[in-house]
């Protein structure tokens, strides 16, 4: 029997993608063929009519079989691209999102690319805004910070991938606790902030750590918590911090009264999406 090719095991799998109702099921079938040939989608794609091996059609299988159940693509190939970075991901973060990057571009618009300074990545997981930041800010030093050792074993792993130890160091700690932030320039946070009882997919309730997801009946509890901690934060520091968008004007309710500005900005989307804070 001849082996299947790359456009035919694409094409299978999409078909039983779709009728199961997973997200992305084309981009998933290319995904998951592609990790199994250890090959780049595109390149893959490129070569449609290369035959597929009987050990690596049963491997596509497996891994496909896991995608029916709702299992994610990114922690069944272990990465996760995040502002131009392959990072590696597994089911003790979450999976970093695009709108996760617009940290990253509102601390671009404030911060020269040459900044020496210290930046702060509060609940970092799998470290990806804090690589960002160093890749984007290559004289800055930055400081991830998570509650979770399983969480910040992923970041360093991150971290020693893209070379990054000299700069980037990870705490475990809940929230700022034991930070001075008079020589902190920067905060960024993108904290747990779904409201509990939220419909979510079986995608992110089924695989994701809900203790990064969830935080009290409006998703503010964290960051309650969060915002009084600010107070030693230095004349002229940023925070910028990623919030529900349905709870977006609540969020920025919270932020403490000494801060010079604050206030609200979109997402790609056009959702209120973070709270930015000049002190």
């Amino acid at each position: 029997m001849p082996m299947a090719c790359v456009a035919e095991l694409v094409a299978h799998w999409h078909g039983r993608f779709l009728e199961a109702g997973v997200d992305a099921p084309r981009l998933s079938a290319q995904l998951l063929l592609a990790y199994v040939l250890g090959m780049e989608r595109m390149a893959m794609l490129l070569a449609r009519d290369h035959p597929v091996a009987p050990e690596a059609e049963a491997r596509m299988a497996s891994l496909a079989q896991r995608r029916l159940r709702g299992e994610p693509v990114a922690y069944l190939v272990g990465e996760k691209e995040f502002y131009g970075l392959s990072l590696t991901v597994s089911p003790s973060v979450l999976i970093p999102r695009p709108e996760t990057e617009g940290l990253v571009d509102i601390v671009r618009r404030f911060v020269p690319a040459d900044s020496p300074g210290l930046m702060v990545d509060v609940g970092t997981g799998s470290g990806a805004v804090a690589v960002a930041l160093a890749t984007v800010f290559s004289q800055a030093r930055v400081l991830g910070l998570d509650i979770s050792p399983a969480a910040l074993a992923v970041a360093a792993t991150n971290v020693r991938r893209l070379h990054l130890a000299s700069r980037v160091g990870l705490v475990c700690t809940d929230l700022l606790v034991g930070v001075h932030l008079d020589a902190v320039c920067v905060v960024v946070a993108n904290l747990p902030y779904v409201p509990e009882g939220r419909t979510l997919s079986w995608e992110v309730v089924g695989f994701e750590p809900a203790g990064a997801l969830f935080a009290g009946p409006d998703g503010l509890a964290v960051y309650r918590r969060f915002f009084p901690l600010l107070a030693s934060m230095p004349r002229g520091g940023l925070v910028v911090c990623e919030v529900d968008a349905e709870h977006a004007s609540q969020a920025l309710a919270l932020v403490p009264s000494h801060a010079a500005q604050a206030w609200l900005e979109l997402d790609l989307a056009g959702r209120p999406r973070y709270v930015v804070v000049v002190f």
